[in-house]
């Protein structure tokens, strides 16, 4: 039974990151300039973040995917979708793994545990940057750009995503420890 009940909550987590996501992108946007695409500083990645710390890989995946597949459906960023899903899937999961293998090479130490927490937010910001990146260019080449124009316009749209994966870090970096120890409490763990 109790497997159960620990099962059921993570399903109401999962639920809730999904959620969070959600109004973090939705509630707070801060227009970036760039050449291509419209940007924006938000919290969505901070609470992605959020989840793969706390839910693990898999759960992760799927409240990111949920969360920001459903503000791009909600506000008319149809087209943003393919790459929403498949670099939130590489990120969670990537990060996710290398989050729980230092977790527990950590052995029960907070203040490491807090270093690699810190340390994946900034491994997810890179990652994002390089998958955006690298789809954002074929995007433009598959819909007619020269591979130069391509890399020319995604070179100066890489400032909001820097900018954005830098957020995420200092976002972690404050709510990691007040936002673990609640999730534990939560849980009963």
């Amino acid at each position: 039974m109790k497997n159960e009940s620990i099962s059921t909550k993570k399903i109401v987590m999962t639920a809730f990151f999904a959620a969070i996501i959600y109004l973090g992108i939705q509630s707070f946007r801060i227009p970036l300039p760039a050449a291509v695409g419209t940007p924006f500083l938000h919290f969505g990645h901070i609470f992605v973040m959020l989840a793969v710390l706390m839910l693990g890989p898999k759960l992760s995946t799927v409240a990111g995917v949920l969360g920001l597949l459903v503000f791009d459906v909600l506000n008319g960023y149809i087209q943003a979708i393919p790459n929403v899903f498949v670099s939130t899937i590489i990120k969670c999961l990537l990060v996710g793994m290398i989050f729980q293998s230092l977790k527990k090479k950590a052995q029960g130490d907070a203040k490491k545990e807090y270093g690699y927490a810190v340390l994946c937010a900034a491994i997810y910001g890179i990652t994002n940057i390089i998958v955006d990146f690298i789809w954002s260019t074929v995007e433009l080449v598959v819909l007619g750009s020269s591979w130069s124009a391509a890399l020319a316009a995604e070179i100066t749209s890489i400032p909001a995503t820097i900018i954005n994966a830098g957020f995420t870090v200092v976002g972690i970096a404050i709510l990691y420890v007040p936002v673990k120890k609640a999730y534990k409490r939560i849980l009963g763990a």
